[in-house]
């Protein structure tokens, strides 16, 4: 019985050691951070994982509002499911919801950044812009990144297909997990 109660408080301390060690950042695991500060030209900036604003937009969370920043042809040629195209006034839209609003465009547009100070509430950039929402979200590659176990794939390919994407190199994955619990040993 002593044995078991310290096997489990071995478990407990091995969770939290890669909690607070970063174990999904240090081995390059699918990225799991939501919300990020970084300071640009000494102001700081927000920003939003491609993940997380995909998990908001395929919870159907109304609580958000996205912003297209790009030019007219290419929010035509494909833009985020939800998102409106940034003109100039639409600064008192953003400023009358609630939520959060979420910016996207050329992350090496420096009026994105300022746009984002302008604008009040809570207002994110995302990160890596469309770049990083067709490599996470649309087109995932497997190669780069890897995944916990099966049920985190599942979710990733269902949500890729709803927005339109298919996921690459999905034949490179051997997840082994242990789908079933039974008890072995003692």
């Amino acid at each position: 019985m002593k044995t078991n109660h310290l096997l489990a408080i071995l478990a407990l301390l091995a969770g939290m050691t890669a909690a607070f060690t970063k174990h999904s950042e240090n081995n390059n695991l699918y990225p799991d951070w939501k919300f990020q500060k970084e300071r640009i030209d000494g102001k700081k900036i927000s920003f939003i994982s491609a993940s997380h604003l995909a998990n908001l937009i395929y919870s159907k969370d109304q609580s958000i509002v996205l912003f297209d920043t790009r030019k007219w042809k290419a929010y035509e040629e494909y833009h985020i499911p939800q998102a409106l195209p940034y003109e100039a006034g639409m600064e008192s839209k953003a400023a009358s919801w609630s939520g959060i609003a979420v910016l996207y465009g050329d992350p090496n547009d420096p009026d994105l950044y300022d746009l984002a100070r302008e604008l009040p509430g809570r207002v994110y950039l995302l990160k890596g812009g469309m770049e990083a929402w067709y490599s996470l979200v649309l087109f995932p590659d497997f190669m780069s990144f890897s995944i916990r176990n099966s049920d985190q794939l599942d979710y990733i390919l269902r949500r890729s297909g709803f927005f339109g994407g298919k996921p690459q190199n999905t034949q490179l994955l051997n997840i082994n997990v242990r789908e079933s619990r039974y008890r072995e040993g003692c």
